[in-house]
């Protein structure tokens, strides 16, 4: 069970919380509905994600098999077998649609072009850069106008920049950090076309403009919401910092090991959380 649910990958369920941002940011969240049907679009959207790394892994076998890190993997192991692992990932996918189906097209729109990016991204398009960490990126994005379609809050372009452009900084950190961590043999071969120069400018020049992005939204909100720009700066910096430092290969787990990031993502959140709910 253990390696199944290993398969599965349910701490990487936290990205879907971004699925919560468009009712947190339009102050809605806390209203019965609206918390139902975000709740039901983040595990729809969850289980189709498991589906997704599952079939990644089935297609990164002979490659994980080389790694240092990722041939303890169960399919890459030997844990698991590959039609097994299969048909749960064709359960997840339909668990997944079945809850897209109960929200309506505006979520389920969303919800099946990031499952066709994700099988095609795992069937040869992440060998192509830089359009894999583009698709990885819009994935990100996908789950934000995902969870807006769920509830019926209309996404700000400010705020829809933003998040683009900060996902797309912590996907080619991850490119960078794969380059720093994995010795030659072991690299997947989309790395060879990515420098630690080309990655260094293109982190800075989507750090800059992300952060810019999310300025101006607040701009347009209007009142004290400006002043979370401050913790939002000092994360991205740090992040930055931790980057060039050699972590970010997993950024999850560099989030969650890093005082520093969530204590400041902490204090963003609350922030925005106080000012937008407090009466």
């Amino acid at each position: 069970m253990r390696s199944w649910l290993r398969l599965m990958r349910p701490e990487h369920w936290l990205k879907n919380i971004l699925l919560f941002a468009p009712s947190f940011f339009a102050g809605s969240l806390v209203e019965p509905g609206v918390l139902r049907e975000a709740l039901v679009a983040f595990g729809s959207f969850s289980l189709s994600a498991s589906g997704l790394y599952i079939i990644n892994d089935i297609s990164d076998i002979e490659a994980d098999r080389r790694h240092p890190k990722k041939r303890n993997r169960p399919l890459a192991s030997g844990e698991v077998a590959r039609s097994g692992a299969l048909s749960l990932s064709l359960l997840l996918f339909a668990l997944g649609v079945g809850g897209g189906v109960i929200l309506g097209m505006p979520f389920l729109r969303p919800l099946l072009l990031y499952i066709l990016l994700g099988l095609l991204y795992s069937l040869g398009l992440k060998h192509v850069a830089p359009l894999d960490v583009f698709l990885v990126a819009l994935g990100y994005l996908l789950r934000v106008i995902a969870g807006g379609g769920a509830t019926g809050v209309r996404v700000s372009p400010w705020l829809f920049m933003s998040i683009f452009l900060l996902s797309l900084f912590i996907s080619l950190a991850k490119r960078r950090a794969e380059i720093e961590d994995t010795p030659p043999s072991g690299r997947r071969p989309v790395l060879i076309h990515y420098s630690t120069r080309y990655l260094d400018i293109s982190l800075g020049s989507c750090a800059a403009v992300s952060l810019l992005m999310y300025a101006l939204y607040t701009v347009e909100k209007g009142g004290d919401l400006i002043y979370t720009v401050l913790p939002a700066a000092y994360g991205i910096l740090r992040y930055l910092l931790l980057i060039l430092e050699g972590e970010g290969a997993e950024p999850l787990e560099t989030f969650l090991r890093d005082p520093q990031l969530w204590i400041t993502t902490l204090l963003f959140l609350g922030g925005i959380g106080w000012l937008i709910y407090h009466p």
